[in-house]
């Protein structure tokens, strides 16, 4: 038996496009955001979510990273990600409740000093969250730059939110929050 219907839940994935994302004067503005996790080989995800908003209106999912870290090795490879990306894009460190959560991002955020990051604490539970970014994926607004995460994207997606995992998709949520409402940061790349 499956738990969703084979063109997803919350998310219909058939909807979304693989395609080859716009150049770099195209884009209105990046956010990556990261839903971070710290156990080794097993437990939740860490996953950092790289979108893109085109001069078309368009949304694009165009980079994924999805792993099984230690908190030492996580903090390197998020710093290592911002070097990647550039300073042109905005950081997202979703902040969990409580003293822990709060001391994590602002370990990270001090970890990626000379860069525009923020802390960033979700409201609601992780489907109220991620209801704005699927009624975009439902209407044919998102593309996928093509790449080897673009299967276990697709498939959390589709699961979502009955699937074991939701790290892709706390991460997908909070850059397109902050894409969408972005506080003034907003600005031509």
């Amino acid at each position: 038996q499956r738990p969703v219907p084979l063109s997803g839940g919350m998310f219909k994935t058939a909807r979304l496009q693989v395609d080859i994302p716009p150049g770099p004067l195209r884009w209105i503005q990046k956010v990556r955001a990261w839903d971070k996790a710290g156990t080794a080989g097993g437990g939740a995800y860490t996953a950092g979510v790289l979108l893109g908003l085109d001069r078309e209106g368009k949304y694009w999912v165009l980079d994924v990273i999805r792993v099984q870290v230690d908190t030492g090795e996580r903090e390197k490879l998020i710093k290592l990600t911002a070097q990647m990306d550039g300073p042109d894009v905005f950081v997202a460190v979703e902040q969990e409740p409580g003293s822990g959560g709060k001391e994590s991002a602002e370990n990270t955020v001090r970890n990626l000093a000379g860069y525009v990051v923020e802390a960033v604490r979700p409201t609601g539970d992780k489907r109220t969250r991620a209801l704005p970014f699927s009624s975009q994926v439902n209407s044919g607004n998102v593309c996928l730059a093509e790449g080897d995460w673009n299967r276990e994207y697709i498939n959390e997606l589709t699961l979502f939110p009955n699937g074991k995992y939701k790290d892709q998709v706390d991460a997908s949520s909070c850059a397109f929050t902050e894409l969408s409402f972005p506080q003034g940061r907003i600005g031509v790349i």
